[in-house]
């Protein structure tokens, strides 16, 4: 999806909980975790997300063929335009998810670079050139408040198809305002024990 606020975003993962936590269609494990351990569709944070994009810590011995939480992009060091709906592709717009399996991280997910900027939970702050919640990421603080005032911005990551190598690394991060919506804005969903 893309041209969605971070309101919308969130307005959807509620529809979504409800709609699997009443369903007789969804799978028993995932229907486990929303109705009896109270678990719920939700963004993911911005540290949730890039543990995504990045895949486990490497353990020490010889280099996994895959990135193995080193890469600075999902599958690895070297950017490959091959691997991403970046500008560099030369797309224009976005693509339907899975052109791009070269890309996956070593959790084998998708299009964690590049093709729309995903929302996160996570708050920037007021300032758009100073985060009052800086990376690394440090738990607490309150910087996953879904209640924070209207006018706080929010972290985005992964970058777009107008973005170029440098903005759909796995560390790149920006900022917008939770009330608009873009042509490049869009949004990933994780099933989490996260409460408000």
């Amino acid at each position: 999806m893309r041209y969605v606020t971070w309101y919308d975003a969130l307005a959807y993962c509620d529809w979504l909980t409800d709609t699997l936590k009443n369903s007789p269609s969804t799978p028993k494990p995932l229907a486990h975790l929303l109705q009896r351990e109270g678990w719920r569709v939700t963004l993911p944070s911005e540290a949730e997300w890039e543990k995504a994009a990045r895949g486990p810590a490497p353990t020490p011995g010889p280099s996994p063929a895959r990135g193995g939480g080193v890469g600075a992009y999902p599958w690895g060091d070297d950017f490959d335009p091959a691997n991403a709906n970046t500008a560099e592709t030369g797309i224009g717009d976005t693509s339907a998810v899975g052109c791009f399996p070269g890309g996956a991280s070593p959790y084998v997910i998708l299009d964690m670079s590049g093709n729309v900027w995903e929302w996160t939970r996570s708050l920037w702050g007021k300032n758009w050139g100073k985060p009052e919640y800086g990376y690394p990421y440090q738990p607490g603080a309150d910087r996953e408040n879904l209640q924070a005032p209207r006018d706080m911005l929010r972290v985005l990551r992964g970058g777009s198809f107008d973005n170029d190598r440098s903005h759909v690394r796995c560390a790149s991060r920006y900022r917008f305002n939770p009330n608009l919506r873009l042509v490049d804005l869009g949004f990933r969903l994780v099933v989490s024990p996260f409460r408000l």
